[in-house]
């Protein structure tokens, strides 16, 4: 169900990588929230454990398993030991709850979201784009859309999902400005996420800035991180 009468806006960014740290100063420039799903391995440029306890402190901690493995690759007893494992890494670094849970490479299947709800998260996220409603399921939740241009097809599906003019389909600043005025009619929940690794590789840092100036400060509208949505009793899924 959408959220009423209100427009909620909220930001997501895995993988861990250090360029977070840059993503995380945009955001407090823009007075923007955002929830960061790190995994306590990754392959390149890894958050060091001093920046997400900084991190932490202005924004929100998901957990993204222990090494960013694709979670349908491995035995469920492997999927276990990842997703539980995480949990208890990132809290006991961070002295709190995590509440959110992301799918690495969005790979999940009826099995992976049971595990993760067992293992006590709230909600997990997915890759997938959708509207802005959220989902009946909270261990499937979808986003608005990413900050990319990487996949031209899931581009594409957003476009006519929406309505969208032809010339947002090859670019991702102008689909996720015209995503915000849509929602700012519509209500509900306006939720982009990304990669700062492929910012960084990309030279996008200046896009993602004019898209947050642009989305930000906005009156009626709602600043939240990924769990806060879940943990609000009047955004409460049926």
């Amino acid at each position: 169900m959408p959220v009423k009468d209100k427009l909620i806006v909220t930001t997501s960014w895995d993988d861990g990588s250090v360029f977070d740290l840059k993503v995380a100063e945009l955001l407090s420039k823009y007075g923007m929230k955002g929830t960061f799903y790190i995994p306590r391995s990754l392959f390149a440029h890894p958050l060091e454990r001093h920046d997400i306890v900084a991190i932490d402190k202005n924004f929100e901690i998901g957990s993204h398993t222990l090494n960013h493995v694709e979670l349908t690759e491995v035995s469920l007893s492997e999927v276990k030991k990842e997703v539980k494992g995480s949990k208890t890494y990132l809290e006991e670094l961070l002295g709190h709850e995590v509440p959110m849970f992301c799918y690495p490479n969005d790979k999940y299947n009826r099995n992976i979201k049971r595990i993760v709800k067992e293992t006590g998260f709230r909600a997990a996220r997915t890759a997938n784009s959708g509207g802005f409603d959220l989902p009946r399921d909270p261990y499937e939740w979808h986003t608005t859309m990413p900050a990319t241009n990487g996949s031209p097809l899931a581009a594409l599906g957003i476009c006519l999902r929406n309505r969208l003019f032809f010339k947002t389909l090859t670019d991702w600043e102008t689909r996720a400005r015209r995503l915000f005025d849509k929602a700012l009619e519509v209500g509900g929940v306006y939720h982009i996420w990304g990669h700062s690794l492929e910012l960084e590789l990309n030279l996008e840092w200046a896009k993602l800035e004019r898209v947050l100036d642009y989305i930000s400060h906005r009156e009626g509208v709602r600043y939240v991180t990924n769990g806060e949505i879940f943990s609000n009793a009047g955004w409460r899924i049926d």
